[in-house]
């Protein structure tokens, strides 16, 4: 399904780079403790009563691991169709849009029948109530993914934390279309057996999305829980490779790590439980990623290795290219992502098979301008 990219020698080095995807000796042991502290914690989606001022568009929340409650907004089929499927959207590094703003950009997915929630990981806008703002820079210019990092033990890291959060907005997305635990009632189409739970993440996202899909798949019985991966630039994978020419979210792992020269192995080793690429073993449901030929901020070459690590089969993983990752202005690349975001809603349509979904698109997944013939489509989408 998916050609080589180019027969430039240095881009196919890029694409087919792999990382290493052997965890680390206390991996299994950690995990599992997570999980058991996951599930021990039945997460409820609510309709948000008390207005959090750094997001007042956020239009549900739910408590997540340590009683921090995230903010979300539900974008639910315009025109009253009962819903298929569920999808949890989760955004990058940097302070996203407000959600009433994001909401517009997924009105197409949910119009298809999918309910979206779209939420804020602890610390951003809308999920401030309960933990303040966990992303400004602090002294020593660190921000969110170094919150914890340097604590005495795994737990008080704040990454794991924030794949607990997407987890646990996926386990009320399900329990939702299932008519349990939550006060929000959704019109769900009951002709079909089993309503799918579509994960979707950018850049921290990403990453983050690629780690919750590998906790959730197979952990309880008969159920993937994840039905279908999207990702676009996956950071927080191939951290040995990123940390030897920091960009990003390195730099500031980098020197965290630099501070505390007497830790540096026990530090490099719990980074490396929070590697996409070792947690992309697991995961083999069909993925649509977005991947760069350039980017300043996740290198390429690593963000290719979190999705050359997803075990599905090769015709059910779909890589579409832009030129420039993390970067606004350039023309032909804003146009490349208006064209993943009109087939994302494809590939995220309940009604198509997935192996199906993105035939149209074939043609366009490495380069291009112009949608396929018959395509509804305009920049704006």
């Amino acid at each position: 399904m998916d050609p080589v990219a180019s027969t430039n020698p240095d881009t196919v080095r890029t694409f087919a780079h792999i990382g290493d995807p052997v965890p680390v000796s206390d991996h299994g042991p950690f995990w599992k403790h997570w999980f058991d502290t996951l599930v021990d914690h039945t997460p409820v989606l609510t309709r948000r009563v008390t207005t959090d001022p750094s997001d007042p568009s956020a239009t549900h929340e739910f408590d997540s691991s340590d009683g921090v409650t995230i903010g979300a907004r539900l974008v639910l089929p315009g025109d009253g169709r009962p819903v298929r499927a569920s999808l949890v959207s989760v955004h990058g590094d940097m302070p996203p849009d407000p959600l009433e703003v994001n909401a517009r950009r997924w009105q197409r997915v949910a119009d298809r029948g999918v309910a979206v929630l779209l939420m804020r990981l602890r610390g951003y806008p809308g999920s401030r109530t309960s933990c303040g703002d966990l992303v400004k820079l602090n002294e020593h210019g660190n921000t969110w993914i170094t919150h914890g990092f340097d604590a005495e033990s795994h737990e008080g890291w704040i990454l794991p934390k924030g794949v607990a959060d997407v987890c646990n907005a996926c386990r009320v997305m399900r329990n939702a279309l299932l008519h349990r635990n939550t006060d929000t009632d959704i019109a769900v189409n009951d002709s079909v057996d089993h309503h799918g739970v579509y994960l979707h993440g950018s850049s921290l996202g990403g990453g983050l999305a690629v780690i919750s899909a590998g906790q959730l798949i197979g952990k309880l019985r008969g159920e993937s829980i994840i039905d279908r991966l999207a990702i676009a630039m996956p950071s927080l994978g191939d951290w040995a490779t990123r940390l030897s020419a920091p960009s990003g979210a390195a730099i500031q792992i980098k020197r965290v790590i630099d501070a505390n020269p007497d830790r540096r192995e026990e530090l490099l080793d719990r980074l490396k439980l929070c590697d996409a690429i070792v947690h992309g073993r697991r995961v083999r449901v069909p993925t649509f990623a977005m991947l760069a030929r350039t980017d300043e901020i996740v290198p390429p070459h690593c963000a290719a290795a979190v999705f050359n690590s997803i075990d599905a089969d090769p015709g059910r993983k779909w890589r579409f290219l832009i030129d420039h990752g993390h970067h606004e202005g350039d023309a032909s690349t804003n146009r490349r992502i208006a064209l993943y975001r009109r087939a994302l809603c494809d590939f995220l349509d309940p009604t198509l098979a997935p192996i199906r979904s993105l035939d149209t698109w074939e043609c366009l997944m490495h380069e291009g301008q112009h949608p396929p013939a018959g395509i509804d489509f305009n920049d704006n989408d």
